[in-house]
């Protein structure tokens, strides 16, 4: 597809790979990449009522996003289902939300719906743009290009090149403007592999990291992909879109389906569904092709499942072995 290490040739090029996958993956499991993430999408939420509109919106708790701190969270409709999942980041004068690039119109036309009377601005942002690094080699790569990179997931470091955010596993993400993003991604792409979505999207599996898409929004309860876990949601804050039903099901423990880990050996699909005795068990959330070959993927898994053999799309399909997410 061109030149992968040309900013120019890669930026809107929602691919899975940028020419050699198997390079790619292998770099993500065992030494460093750099992606464009031009599958992920950033929203400006700005506005002197940008704190408390939030807050009323959304299930993290937004006195926890911080200059030095970002959060996961969720949000539902008033059922409770979850309609996306995003990484909350602070900026002057509001946020900005990293969610995927196909969900950003739809959400942030839902948003704007609420707003009514409240100094609040919601748009996508062109003014930064945002870079993905990961791998065990990332945090080395960053070093030396930019600064060293933060230690803990969910904590933000600024340079004068980029805003640095760690995210759980090997994986950071280098938010810089959109003027300048071009030599960064010229310097990062010397010293890291160039990679598309599915490096990216594979560290996120690997990490336990869920991410609601157009083929599993509207689906689950912000418990059942295990978002409480990872500080998405706060039950201490308040209101918001479907927080009665989250909150009852927490306070009842009543989750009768988990997210878990899976292998299979063909491809699988967020929204595919996993078969055991002949019946919907399982439903996959998030899938990429994995540097040893097949696919993992997360999956929310019925607690009546037990141990049961279960197989992709149907009883004739291929096994999927499941495990634990990771801690």
């Amino acid at each position: 597809m061109g030149n992968p290490s040309d900013w120019n040739q890669v930026a809107c090029a929602a691919s899975p790979h940028l020419g050699n996958p198997a390079r790619e993956l292998e770099a993500a499991k065992s030494g460093a990449f750099v992606s464009p993430l031009a599958h992920l999408d950033l929203l400006r939420i700005s506005g002197v009522d940008a704190e408390s509109f939030l807050q009323g919106q959304l299930t993290c708790d937004l006195r926890r996003v911080t200059p030095a701190s970002a959060q996961y969270g969720g949000y539902c409709s008033p059922q409770g289902r979850l309609l996306a999942t995003f990484v909350l980041m602070p900026k002057p004068q509001g946020y900005l939300m990293l969610l995927p690039a196909d969900l950003a119109e739809a959400v942030a036309a839902r948003l704007k719906k609420f707003v009514l009377r409240a100094q609040v601005g919601i748009e996508r942002e062109r003014s930064v743009r945002a870079i993905g690094l990961g791998g065990p080699r990332a945090a080395a790569v960053l070093g030396k290009a930019i600064g060293q990179p933060p230690a803990r997931p969910l904590e933000m470091v600024l340079y004068p090149a980029a805003t640095l955010l760690r995210l759980p596993g090997d994986a950071f993400v280098a938010l810089a403007p959109a003027a300048d993003v071009a030599p960064l991604w010229d310097s990062l792409a010397n010293a890291a592999v160039p990679a598309g979505s599915a490096a990216w999207d594979w560290l996120q599996v690997r990490s336990g990291i869920p991410w609601i898409t157009p083929a599993t929004q509207d689906q689950f309860i912000p418990q059942m992909l295990g978002l409480d876990a990872i500080g998405g949601v706060s039950f201490e804050k308040g209101c918001y879109p479907g927080q009665e039903i989250v909150a009852r099901t927490h306070y009842l423990g009543e989750v009768k389906r988990r997210l878990r880990s899976g292998h299979v050996g063909d491809a699988a699909r967020p929204g595919d569904m996993l078969v055991g005795g002949g019946q919907s068990r399982a439903v996959v959330v998030n899938a990429a092709p994995s540097p040893d070959g097949g696919f993992d993927l997360l999956a929310v898994v019925q607690a009546a499942a037990g141990d049961e053999t279960l197989r992709l799309l149907g009883d004739s399909g291929p096994q999927v072995r499941l495990s634990a997410l990771p801690a």
